[in-house]
This record gives structure tokens, C-alpha cells and sequence, in this order.
């Protein structure tokens, strides 16, 4: 089973972030990797006996898949955004709706959850296994590129980035 290493302001036990961060990864992350194949994991969830912070390096360089919860502007998540980064590897951005990003990250794309609204909620699911579809299309052709991927790959994921861009932006009108 391939790996997802979920990124998030994790907080001090009993938390209001403790809650958030558990809420999102039990009700919206784990149930969506594990319908597309991928098993999900926290730097809290380990039971290892190592040093914490080698091992979240370690997870942000061999994950196949790091999704980044950006809410509280939790540095620490931050940081790890921003490694996972520049590995160039498979990641997606999320956050709390209210969440304000900062300049650098608020350009890119971002999935935004209500969990006090469950149809929201849902619909956060929905865009984030869209994105992990799309995110792992994008990935598989970057493997396959040296053994030149058919044109049938390419088109896929030419047009589901596009009808991404054009739900994103309805979504916008709608907003308006």
C-alpha cells in the first residue's frame, strides 16, 4: 500500500488543535487515502523509538503522497510544507475555511474544510480524493515520462486539471 504523511499543527494533548487535527485526519483524510489506496500516517501516530524529528525528515522524503493541513500557521507545518516542497514531490495543501494563508501559500491551490458543516465536509472529501486522483495521474506520468507516456495519459490529465480549474472557478462565481 502506497504511504500518505499528513503534515498538521498537532498541539499538546486535549488541545482545541489536538481536536481539529484528529477530526480532519479521522473524518476527512484517513477515510479518503484509504479509498484511493493509501495509508495514511502522523508524526504522533508513530510508535517508534527514534528521534521524532529524523523521522518526520525521513517520512517527508519517502511518502509517496504528504497532504498539509496549513490551519493555526503552525510552523513547524510549515517548515515540512516547505521541505516536502522542495523535494518536488506529490502534495496537497488544506486548511480551515476561516484560515487566512499567508501571501506565498495562499496561491496555490488549497482544499478548505468546515467541520461543522457536514455536507462541506463531504464536499472536502470529494475535492480531496479528485485531487489525489489528479496529483497521482501528474506523478505517474513524471515516472513513466522516460518511458514515453502514451498520448491517452497526457490528455487525461491535461483535462482533469482543466475541469479542476473550471470547478474552482464556478465555485468563485458562486461565491460572489
Amino acid at each position: 500500500m502506497k504511504t500518505c504523511f499528513v503534515v498538521c499543527p498537532i498541539g499538546e494533548a486535549n488541545s482545541a488543535a489536538r481536536k481539529r487535527s484528529d477530526q480532519v485526519f479521522k473524518f476527512i483524510i484517513s477515510p479518503v487515502c484509504k479509498e484511493k489506496g493509501f495509508e495514511p500516517t502522523r508524526s504522533d501516530k508513530s510508535y517508534a523509538v527514534d528521534k521524532i524529528d529524523q523521522s518526520i525528515i525521513t517520512q517527508l522524503e519517502t511518502a509517496d503522497l504528504v497532504i498539509a493541513d496549513l490551519s493555526g500557521h503552525n510552523p513547524n507545518a510549515f517548515f515540512e510544507l516547505g521541505y516536502r516542497t522542495a523535494l518536488k514531490k506529490p502534495l496537497i495543501h488544506i486548511a480551515a475555511e476561516e484560515e487566512m494563508l499567508p501571501f506565498d501559500v495562499s496561491a496555490i491551490r488549497t482544499i478548505f474544510y468546515d467541520l461543522s458543516d457536514l455536507d462541506k465536509t463531504e464536499e472536502c472529501k470529494t475535492r480531496l480524493a479528485e485531487t489525489i486522483d489528479a496529483v497521482c495521474i501528474t506523478d505517474i506520468q513524471d515516472t513513466v515520462a522516460t518511458t514515453s507516456p502514451s498520448p491517452q495519459q497526457n490528455v487525461n490529465a491535461q483535462i482533469l486539471t482543466l475541469l479542476l480549474e473550471v470547478r474552482d472557478s464556478i465555485s468563485d462565481v458562486k461565491a460572489l
